[in-house]
């Protein structure tokens, strides 16, 4: 039951993933309600009082229309942050690939059931599904907690960046099985 409840929590939220995709706003994805947005080969970051920054996967960051002078490690954590939200896109990607593919089984494990089919394969077909959507989705996780490592980093050693330290918060993202 815990698998079918998190695959469906995750598929919810993979659609929501999808939707941002693919909602005209030219393959944009948005991560904490907007706090990070990842278009294109930039990440946008909004952060308190209205600061905006923009980083790349060089790790060159901008604020405010500036760029910001940046040590070897924090441009390291910089990239670290980027590709955290780029894998965030594409694992969303997957999950929702992955969401319809139980979406699809479910269709076939119901008219199994109501054909009188083998209802024992179609259910392990299902649950097979499922758990695909499971080990997808758990990657996101990751990833999430990736940008959260990066942005604790940045904010303790980079005045500048200290308006985005609380775009990812860590309530809400425990990766553990037993979440």
């Amino acid at each position: 039951m815990f698998i079918r409840n998190t695959a469906l929590a995750f598929v919810l939220a993979a659609s929501a993933l999808l939707a941002a995709c693919g909602n005209g706003s030219h393959n944009s994805t948005t991560i904490a309600n907007g706090g990070i947005v990842v278009r294109g080969d930039q990440v946008t970051l909004h952060g308190h009082g209205g600061a905006e920054a923009t980083l790349d996967a060089a790790g060159k960051l901008v604020i405010d229309g500036r760029a910001v002078a940046v040590d070897a490690a924090q441009r390291q954590w910089l990239q670290q942050y980027f590709q955290g939200a780029r894998a965030v896109r594409e694992h969303g990607l997957a999950t929702g690939e992955a969401g319809a593919a139980v979406a699809v089984q479910s269709l076939k494990n119901a008219a199994t059931h109501v054909t009188g089919g083998d209802s024992g394969q179609a259910d392990a077909s299902l649950e097979a599904a499922t758990t695909r959507v499971d080990q997808e989705a758990s990657k996101i996780c990751l990833d999430i907690q990736q940008i959260r490592a990066a942005q604790e980093r940045l904010s303790s050693s980079l005045a500048a960046f200290k308006p985005f330290g609380g775009i990812i918060d860590g309530s809400g993202f425990d990766c553990s099985k037993d979440a």
